[in-house]
C-alpha cells in the first residue's frame, strides 16, 4: 500500500511539471506566430564560455499597424553577462529605434532590463516592414562543478504600442561549461564568439587587432613528446599582431616577433594550473614567422613542460564581412616532423550592420467568384537601412488550395529562379546579391486556385517572409475573399418588390442539377455559391405564396478567376385559383347512371381557357391554380366555369360548385287506336232538271221550326259553316301532348317528394 501511495505522488508530480511547461511555453509560440504587429527574438541554442550573445529582436507589422510610438522591452538574465556596458555598447540599432535616459536597468532579481523606442513617424505605414535591432554581449566563463552556472537562460522581449502590450516572445538558450580535462593540444581565443551554422565562430574586431587573441596550449596532458614542434597556419588577409592580455603570468610579458610564451610553473589540487611564468626570450631564435603564419621549436618536452604560446591578428583594411566569411587558424603539434595532434579555431569579422527592411506582398483579385481562378501575387524586397545580404531567401507559404504555377516577373540579377515543394506546398526565392540601401526588387508568380467545398465568405490569406541571419521577418498579409458565383433577385413583376420564398435550383449547359432548394431571402436575393466555371441557368421550381411559377430559365456565365458576381433579375406575376366540388343527388347512384368522369370548363373574360376532367379519385373535387390574376392593364380577371352536359342529370350551379340531380328514363306513351274514317254519302245522280216558267226562289240555309200552336216567327238559328271544324277526340296530337303532360306531372310529383324526404 505504501508502495502504490509512493507511485501515485511521484506520477501526479510528473504530470505537474509537464503542464507547468506547457503553460510557459504555448503563450509565447502563439505570440510569435500570431501578433500583428508583433515582436520575436531569437539568440543561439547554446552558450559556451566567453562567447558573444546575440540576441536578434525583430518588430515586424503590416502595413499601417505601426500607428502609434511605442517601445521594446528585453529583459537578459545577468548571470549570462560578463560585462554589463557590453549591452548599450554593442547595441546595433537604427531608424526607427532611440535609446532615452535609463535605458538599462536593473531588476528585482538582478537581471538587466532593456528599453528600446521606436518612432512610428520613421516606419513607412504604407508597407509591410521589419525592423531589426541586435543585442550584443560577451559571456563569462562558465566553469565546471560551479553552482552559480545555470543549465539554461531565458532571455524575453515584449512590445507596447503607446503604453498597450500588444506582444511577447521569449528565446531559450542552453549554457555549455568548459571541458574539464586538460589537452595535449587545443587553440583558444579570447573573443566573443557567435554560433554561424552549428559552428563557434570567433569574432574578429577589425579597428583593435591587439583584441583579437589566440591561445594554444600545450601539453597540458603533462605527456612526453620527442623534438616536439609547433605549426600554426593563419588565414588569409590576416597578419600577426601583438596579443592583450590573456592570463596573468610572472616575468617578462614582452612579446617576440607578436608571439608571447608562458609556462605553466604550479598546478592546483584539481590538476588544473594555477600559475605562470612569460618564458617568451627562451625561445629567441626557435620562432619562425611568414606571411601564412608561424613555427617553434620546442624541442622534447617532459611533463614538467606545459606552455601557453600567444598572439594576436589583425585583418586587412579592405576586407568586408561578407568578403572574409569564416575562415580557420590551424595548428599542428609535430613529434620528428610527424603531426602528432591538430586544432583549429573558426573566424569571422565581426558586423554591426542595421538591418531595417521592408518586405511587402499584394495580389491581383481582393475578391474571385468561383472554385477556380489563377491569382497572380508579388513579392516586393526593399532596404531602408544596412544591407540585405545575398542568400537571403523569400519564402512564402503558400495556403490551402492554392498551388504554384509559375514565376512570370522578376529581375534574375537580383533574384533566382523559384524553388516549390510540393510536399509542404512552399515556394522560395533566393537574392542573388546584395540589397544595398534605397534598393527594392519584386518577383511576381501565378498561382491557381482550386477549391470544389468552397463557400462563400472563405478568406484566402496569404504572407510570406524573408529568412537572412536566422531572422524571419514577415510581410504583411494579404487577403482573397471567396463570394458567390452569381445571385437572382427575384421580384414582384408590378410593384418591384422582392419576394421571398422562390425556390429555384441551378443547371448546367447538360441540363444537370448542380444546386438545387435554393429559396430567395427576405431581399429577394437567391445566391449560387461558388461554381466551377461553365455555362448555368436559374429554373424556378416553386413561386412565392400567391405568384404565377416561371420556369423560362435565366441564364448565366461563370468564367475562370471571376472576380465578380453576376447579378440577375427575374420577376413574378400574381397568381389566383378557382376551386369547386361536384355534388352528386341521385340516391347514391342507385340507377347506375353515374358517370365515370365529368368535364369542367374554364372561362376568361368569357373564353374558355382550360379543360379539367375530374373523377371518383379527385373526390369529385377540381381546381385550377396558377392563374394570373391581373392582364395587362392591371384589371382582375374574371373567371367562371362551365359544365360538360351530363346525360341523365340535371345540372345546378352554385358559383363554382355544381350539383347533379338524377332525372329518370321517361316511359314511352302507347301509340293511340286509328279511328274509322266516315263512309261518305252515295251521290244521287241528278234527272234533267225541269226549267220552270216561273223563276225559282233559291234555298237558304235558314231552318224554319213550325211551332205546334201558337206558332210565331223566330230568330232562325243559325247553322255552323261547314267551313268550321270542330277538335276531334280522336285526333293524335291531342293524345300525344295529354299523355305528355301527364308524365311531367307525374315527374314534378316526385321529384317534390323526394326533396322532402330529403
Amino acid at each position: 500500500m505504501k508502495q502504490t501511495w509512493k507511485k501515485t505522488v511521484y506520477f501526479l508530480m510528473a504530470v505537474l511539471v509537464v503542464l507547468s511547461q506547457s503553460l510557459i511555453l504555448t503563450p509565447s509560440a502563439q505570440a510569435k506566430q500570431g501578433d500583428d504587429p508583433g515582436i520575436t527574438i531569437s539568440g543561439p541554442d547554446t552558450i559556451n564560455s566567453r562567447q558573444q550573445v546575440e540576441l536578434t529582436v525583430t518588430l515586424a507589422s503590416s502595413a499601417g499597424k505601426l500607428n502609434k510610438d511605442g517601445y521594446v522591452t528585453v529583459s537578459i538574465p545577468s548571470s549570462v553577462v560578463a560585462d554589463k556596458k557590453d549591452i548599450l555598447d554593442k547595441l546595433v540599432i537604427g531608424n526607427p529605434f532611440l535609446l532615452e535616459d535609463n535605458a538599462l536597468e536593473t531588476d528585482a532579481n538582478g537581471d538587466y532590463l532593456l528599453t528600446v523606442h521606436y518612432d512610428h513617424t520613421k516606419i513607412d505605414q504604407q508597407s509591410a516592414t521589419g525592423q531589426t535591432f541586435t543585442v550584443k554581449f560577451k559571456a563569462p566563463r562558465f566553469y565546471s562543478g560551479n553552482s552559480d552556472t545555470p543549465d539554461s537562460v531565458t532571455f524575453g522581449d515584449t512590445l507596447y504600442k503607446g503604453n498597450q502590450k500588444v506582444s511577447s516572445d521569449q528565446a531559450i538558450s542552453n549554457i555549455a561549461t568548459d571541458n574539464p580535462g586538460l589537452p595535449l593540444l587545443e587553440k583558444r581565443s579570447t573573443q566573443s564568439h557567435k554560433d554561424i551554422n552549428g559552428e563557434s565562430v570567433s569574432l574578429m574586431s577589425t579597428t583593435n587587432p591587439s583584441s583579437n587573441i589566440f591561445a594554444i596550449l600545450v601539453n597540458y596532458s603533462r605527456a612526453n613528446v620527442k623534438n616536439a614542434k609547433l605549426v600554426d597556419t593563419t588565414p588569409k588577409n590576416t597578419e600577426l599582431a601583438d596579443p592583450g592580455k590573456y592570463i596573468t603570468a610572472s616575468g617578462d610579458a614582452t612579446p617576440l616577433q607578436h608571439i608571447r610564451i608562458a609556462k605553466v610553473t604550479a598546478w592546483g589540487d584539481d590538476g588544473f594550473p594555477t600559475a605562470w611564468n612569460y618564458v617568451t626570450e627562451q625561445f629567441s631564435g626557435k620562432i619562425e614567422t611568414s606571411a601564412d603564419g608561424f613555427s617553434i621549436d620546442l624541442g622534447d618536452l617532459t611533463e614538467d613542460d606545459s606552455y601557453v604560446v600567444m598572439y594576436a591578428e589583425k585583418v586587412d583594411d579592405d576586407i568586408t564581412a561578407d568578403t572574409f566569411g569564416v575562415r580557420y587558424n590551424t595548428v599542428d603539434l609535430t613529434s620528428n616532423d610527424a603531426v602528432i595532434k591538430s586544432a583549429d579555431a573558426a573566424l569571422t569579422i565581426d558586423t554591426s550592420d542595421y538591418n531595417y527592411t521592408t518586405l511587402t506582398k499584394a495580389v491581383d483579385k481582393s475578391t474571385i467568384s468561383t472554385a477556380d481562378g489563377g491569382l497572380t501575387y508579388s513579392l516586393t524586397l526593399g532596404n531602408m537601412d544596412g544591407t540585405v545580404p545575398a542568400g537571403t531567401r523569400i519564402v512564402d507559404p503558400l495556403p490551402d488550395y492554392i498551388t504554384f504555377n509559375k514565376t512570370i516577373e522578376f529581375n534574375n540579377h537580383f533574384i533566382s529562379d523559384a524553388t516549390y515543394d510540393a510536399d509542404t506546398n512552399t515556394l522560395e526565392y533566393t537574392l542573388l546579391r546584395n540589397l544595398n540601401v534605397g534598393q527594392k526588387t519584386t518577383v511576381k508568380f501565378l498561382a491557381n486556385y482550386s477549391n470544389p467545398d468552397a463557400r462563400a465568405g472563405d478568406e484566402i490569406v496569404n504572407r510570406s517572409y524573408i529568412d537572412y541571419a536566422g531572422t524571419d521577418i514577415y510581410s504583411n498579409s494579404i487577403t482573397t475573399t471567396v463570394e458567390n458565383s452569381a445571385y437572382l433577385v427575384k421580384k414582384d413583376a408590378t410593384t418591384g418588390n422582392p419576394l421571398a420564398g422562390a425556390v429555384f435550383k441551378i443547371v448546367d449547359a447538360q441540363g444537370m442539377t448542380v444546386r438545387s432548394d435554393l429559396t430567395s431571402n427576405d431581399d429577394g436575393m437567391v445566391r449560387t455559391g461558388i461554381l466551377r466555371p461553365g455555362e448555368y441557368s436559374f429554373v424556378e421550381t416553386k413561386a412565392p405564396d400567391l405568384y404565377l411559377l416561371d420556369t423560362t430559365p435565366v441564364p448565366f456565365t461563370v468564367t475562370y478567376g471571376d472576380t465578380t458576381t453576376a447579378t440577375l433579375n427575374k420577376t413574378n406575376e400574381l397568381a389566383t385559383s378557382v376551386a369547386g366540388q361536384k355534388t352528386w343527388d341521385d340516391n347514391g347512384d342507385k340507377d347506375g347512371k353515374r358517370p365515370a368522369s365529368i368535364t369542367i370548363d374554364l372561362y376568361q373574360n368569357g373564353k374558355m381557357i382550360q379543360s379539367k376532367v375530374v373523377t371518383a379519385d379527385d373526390d369529385w373535387a377540381y381546381s385550377f391554380d396558377q392563374l394570373p390574376k391581373l392582364d395587362a392593364n392591371g384589371k382582375d380577371y374574371d373567371y367562371t366555369l362551365q359544365e360538360e352536359t351530363v346525360e341523365n342529370y340535371m345540372t345546378i350551379q352554385d358559383g363554382y360548385n355544381f350539383t347533379n340531380v338524377y332525372v329518370p328514363d321517361l316511359p314511352v306513351p302507347p301509340t293511340p287506336p286509328t279511328p274509322p274514317l266516315p263512309t261518305p254519302p252515295v251521290p244521287v245522280t241528278p234527272t234533267t232538271p225541269v226549267i220552270p216558267t216561273t223563276p225559282l226562289t233559291p234555298p237558304t240555309n235558314t231552318i224554319i221550326v213550325t211551332p205546334t200552336s201558337n206558332t210565331t216567327p223566330t230568330t232562325p238559328t243559325k247553322r255552323i259553316s261547314k267551313e268550321t271544324r270542330l277538335p276531334s277526340t280522336g285526333d293524335a296530337i291531342n293524345q300525344t301532348l295529354v299523355w305528355t303532360g301527364g308524365i311531367l306531372l307525374l315527374a314534378l310529383g316526385a321529384l317534390v317528394s323526394r326533396r322532402k324526404k330529403a
